[in-house]
């Protein structure tokens, strides 16, 4: 039987337009803020994991991603977030974009987790990946 979910705060360290990610979603977690892709908006905290989400790239203006929570079940971080889309007759910019938002949680809240996955704001899962971590 799996143990219910628990939210796990978090702090928020920015949400740049320009990740320079390529790719589709995608969500990052690590010990160090620079193997997220994100490393130059906080300095490393060894008290700290790291959580990055991504949105991907996007050909115009318009487009965001805001973490809205993190739930820890069993071995899983949930990365709840919202995905913000330009509505369609909207006038944006026409720039290759790729936004993202940096946010970091206790590492002793992460201990012995191994999957992370990013689900939108209907619950969808974006993207997945594993939690890299050293032992606290």
């Amino acid at each position: 039987m799996s143990s219910p979910a628990r939210s796990i705060p978090f702090a928020n360290h920015g949400s740049p337009q320009q990740s320079g990610h390529e790719g589709g979603p995608r969500i990052v977690a690590a010990t160090d803020p620079a193997l997220t892709g994100l490393g130059d908006l906080v300095s490393r905290d060894d008290d700290r994991l790291y959580i990055a989400a991504f949105t991907g790239s996007q050909r115009t203006g318009g487009y965001a991603i805001r973490v809205a929570g993190v739930d820890r079940a069993g071995d899983t971080l949930t990365v709840r977030a919202l995905f913000v889309a330009p509505a369609p007759d909207a006038l944006t910019i026409q720039v290759l974009t790729s936004p993202a938002h940096l946010v970091s949680i206790e590492r002793q809240s992460a201990a012995g987790a191994r999957d992370i996955v990013l689900v939108d704001q209907t619950a969808a899962e974006r993207a997945r990946g594993v939690v890299r971590q050293s032992t606290p």
